[in-house]
């Protein structure tokens, strides 16, 4: 922090702890969703969206806020603040937006902020800067955030070409859906980040079957009722561990998924999903098959934290195939 310079633009990603204590807020303010998270810690759906709007209250007059307007509650940020708001959505660009046109993400007149000291050149007439298809991080809801991190780069004045660029080779980042590895036509994935109802939902969606996901941790105190309906539709199996193990279970059951299995440690639990993706391709589907951790639950029934839990998970996978390479069944 000590070489930056006001030539310098920071990106900070802060928490629903963090932003209650600000003071002063940023020449932007970018929301993807607000749902369902940390109940335990504050009381209620209502006390929890208290602090995720702090930030958008205190945004900068000539600054901006990038709000999702595919999600109600974000788009209502809109009228908490005298900065310009900047929406987009997987649709038709709003004017002054960005949205999706023929699979491009698209800008409909992004005008660069004043602080950001002059612009690099501006989308064509038609607003194209890429097509979906060049971004490699999986998922409907990644393009999504391609949309918000483009408006970003927009207001700030960076060239087209150049938000392309960078956005086609962004690979994600550790613990959210991160390619882990293939052993024998099994795809493990490692989304220890998912550790709300919604992230998990997304993850499911961001695969093809068949899918093997291993869930459970430390309950939030949130409503997985959803949650267990799109984990019936999407997934083969789970593999349940920790503290909410059981009320998984019981919620999954109850939504009609047919092979439910609990595993006491997170090794377990990776050979048990990965045995039973390995049935699924030996009975004909088409692969990859995918193991997904995406726990739907904090991490500290079994680990420090979740950055903790995923590192386990690949060190599981990584052993495992260890033993194939060693048995020469690779």
């Amino acid at each position: 922090m000590l070489d930056l310079t006001s030539d310098h633009r920071v990106v900070i990603e802060l928490s629903e702890l963090q932003l209650p204590t600000l003071s002063r807020g940023t020449t932007v303010a970018v929301y993807t969703n607000v749902t369902s998270d940390h109940l335990d810690r504050h009381g209620s759906l209502e006390g929890y969206r208290w602090a995720k709007r702090r930030l958008a209250e205190l945004v900068d007059a000539d600054g901006a806020l990038v709000l999702n307007a595919d999600d109600p509650v974000v788009a209502a940020y809109a009228d908490l603040s005298v900065a310009r708001p900047v929406l987009y959505r997987l649709d038709e660009p709003l004017p002054g937006g960005v949205g999706v046109v023929d699979d491009w993400i698209v800008a409909a007149g992004v005008v660069p902020l004043a602080p950001a000291g002059g612009g690099g050149g501006a989308p064509g007439e038609s607003g194209r800067i890429m097509p979906i298809g060049e971004l490699t991080i999986p998922g409907r809801h990644n393009v999504s955030n391609a949309l918000a991190a483009v408006a970003t780069g927009l207001l700030f004045g960076l060239p087209p070409d150049a938000i392309r660029r960078a956005a086609a080779a962004f690979s994600g980042v550790e613990h959210r859906l991160e390619p882990v590895g293939v052993v024998d036509g099994v795809r493990f994935v490692n989304d220890s980040q998912g550790t709300q109802p919604d992230a998990v939902i997304a993850a499911l969606r961001a695969f093809d079957p068949p899918i093997v996901i291993i869930v459970g941790g430390r309950d939030k105190g949130v409503d997985l009722t959803e949650l267990a309906a799109v984990t019936a539709e999407r997934a083969a199996a789970a593999v349940v561990i920790g503290e909410s193990g059981p009320n998984l279970a019981r919620l999954f059951g109850a939504a009609g998924l047919a092979r439910i299995e609990t595993a006491p440690t997170l090794e377990e639990a990776v050979r048990t999903a990965d045995a039973i993706a390995r049935e699924r391709l030996a009975a004909g589907e088409e692969g990859p098959a995918t193991v997904l951790l995406s726990p739907a639950a904090a991490s500290f029934d079994m680990f420090v934290d979740y950055a903790a839990r995923g590192r386990a998970f690949k060190e599981s996978v990584g052993r495992l195939a260890d033993e194939r390479r060693t048995r020469g069944t690779r």
